[in-house]
């Protein structure tokens, strides 16, 4: 390859047209399948798929030009890809971004800054902190920063890690930054229920205090939190001499979209002097909704905060932050490098937020939700946000005037659990059958849904993050499960006595 093609791989003047050309071409080939796409999405065949990709030789020593490469990612990657902005795809905490989301991730792919020092990206730094600022405000942190992060998972573990490295400083006058852990940590507790994420746990390991650090306290029907529970616990773990660093709470969480009672844990934990951390990952954005909000009273008292913008703000993956109630908490992570920040820099004159990150590079995410948020209005946004809740609500009443089906808890947030049942089909024949539903609606393409177990077994769990998704459609949808389980329970007689007929046999 001679310089000039070289060039022309770059944004640079050589560069210019065949960027517009290129992004342009991509646009045109995405449009052109979600208009022809006439599924959600896939839930087998991975097998056919992998022994096609593989077939394309990843680095053919001449490349084939980037025109024939778009022409296979649309053959290939496009018909085979999830559609998240089909109304029939409620599988998951996994929303169709706006379009004006997708403006700003063309701006900020093409500049590519990175937020890890001032000179890395200027503008991007002081977006970013504008827009925590912003955030922060919202939750009723009046002191309090963040940091704009991957999601959830990286979210919770770096508040766990200012909870952990926070206790043992202020109550043992130890730094595990510069002495890392004290014998005395294999005793440390963090609380949290059994719907808590699992990247809880996945912290716990990655900290040093591993899952036996996790104590689970337990819940009401709905799997919120029980605040007599919380306090046994706390109790319990005082008499074992076994101090609780942290107590995580759930505002929304992936099984069933519960919120815990946050108001009264806070309290609670904080009479015992422990950081509570609430993973708002899913529910985090109701605080852009005048309707909503109530639903995360109190949320103002927690130490800190994960919420996740490619949730309920639709924005594209990835996109989230830690948002933490002192902006002093976040000096637990602070250092000097002197190729990112110097120490002689004047915070006020040059911004780097290095220090305030579990990551180095980082990509400027904060412009997606600037953008959207100033190009659609909070208004636009609320009413985009009511609306996922809407139709779940309207999922969850159909379903509960559907003698077929059982709902599993209350739909308090944006998902709705519920298992097609029968008084004369056994409990491995239903899980069967639900499990079965789902594969035929996706099969046909018809919907794509979650699955889930639960204490009744399996159960189909439907999550609303579409605007487009209106309350008409999550009607609709409730409709076909009902209707495809009671085709699916016609075979099912058959299937059980030949099951039967096989264990008498073994």
């Amino acid at each position: 390859m001679n310089q000039s093609a070289i060039d022309i791989e770059f944004l640079t003047e050589s560069g210019a047209d065949h960027y517009i050309e290129s992004v342009t071409a991509a646009a045109h080939l995405v449009v052109a399948a979600l208009r022809t796409a006439s599924r959600p999405g896939l839930v087998a065949g991975s097998s056919s798929l992998r022994q096609q990709i593989r077939k394309l030789q990843l680095a053919p020593s001449d490349g084939v030009g980037l025109h024939a490469v778009l022409s296979e990612v649309a053959e290939l990657v496009l018909p085979n890809s999830t559609v998240v902005s089909n109304p029939g795809y409620v599988a998951h905490l996994h929303c169709p971004p706006t379009i004006s989301s997708l403006a700003a991730e063309t701006v900020l792919s093409a500049l590519n800054q990175s937020l890890d020092s001032y000179d890395q990206g200027p503008a991007a730094a002081l977006i970013e902190q504008y827009v925590i600022d912003c955030m922060c405000d919202l939750l009723g942190y009046d002191t309090g920063d963040g940091v704009f992060t991957s999601g959830g998972t990286q979210s919770n573990l770096q508040a766990l890690l200012l909870a952990r490295d926070t206790y043992a400083r202020d109550s043992l006058g130890w730094s595990i930054a510069e002495d890392g852990l004290p014998n005395s940590s294999r005793d440390w507790r963090i609380l949290c229920t059994p719907q808590t994420h699992f990247s809880v746990e996945t912290a716990a390991r990655l900290l040093g205090l591993g899952t036996a650090a996790i104590v689970r306290v337990e819940t009401d029907s709905d799997g919120r939190l029980d605040p007599a529970s919380l306090r046994t616990a706390i109790r319990k773990c005082h008499d074992a001499h076994r101090p609780v660093i942290a107590v995580v709470l759930n505002a929304g969480t992936t099984d069933r979209g519960v919120i815990d009672p946050i108001p009264e844990s806070c309290t609670m934990a904080h009479e015992h002097r422990i950081w509570v951390h609430v993973d708002a990952a899913a529910g985090g954005c109701l605080m852009l909704s005048d309707r909503y909000r109530g639903l995360l009273a109190g949320i103002s008292a927690a130490d800190s905060v994960a919420v996740d913008f490619h949730k309920l703000l639709f924005q594209s993956i990835s996109c989230g932050a830690l948002l933490v109630k002192r902006k002093s908490a976040l000096e637990i992570l602070a250092g000097h490098v002197d190729y990112l920040n110097p120490a002689e820099d004047d915070p006020d004159e040059t911004l780097n937020l290095v220090a305030k990150s579990l990551q180095t590079t980082r990509r400027f995410d904060a412009l997606k939700v600037f953008v959207t948020l100033r190009a659609l209005g909070i208004d636009t946004v609320a009413r985009m946000i009511e609306s996922t809740m809407e139709a779940a609500y309207a999922a969850s009443r159909a379903a509960v005037a559907d003698h077929r089906l059982l709902v599993i808890g209350t739909a308090a947030t944006n998902t709705v659990l519920i298992r097609w049942t029968s008084p004369t089909m056994t409990s491995a024949a239903l899980d069967r059958l639900n499990t079965m539903i789902r594969q035929q609606l996706a099969i046909d393409r018809h919907a794509l849904i979650g699955r889930t177990r639960v204490a009744e077994g399996v159960a189909l769990k439907l999550t609303f993050v579409n605007p487009v998704c209106t309350p008409e459609i999550a009607r609709a949808l409730i409709q076909q499960i009902a209707t495809r389980g009671e085709l699916i329970a016609a075979t099912e007689p058959r299937r059980e006595a030949i099951d039967e007929q096989a264990g008498v046999k073994g």
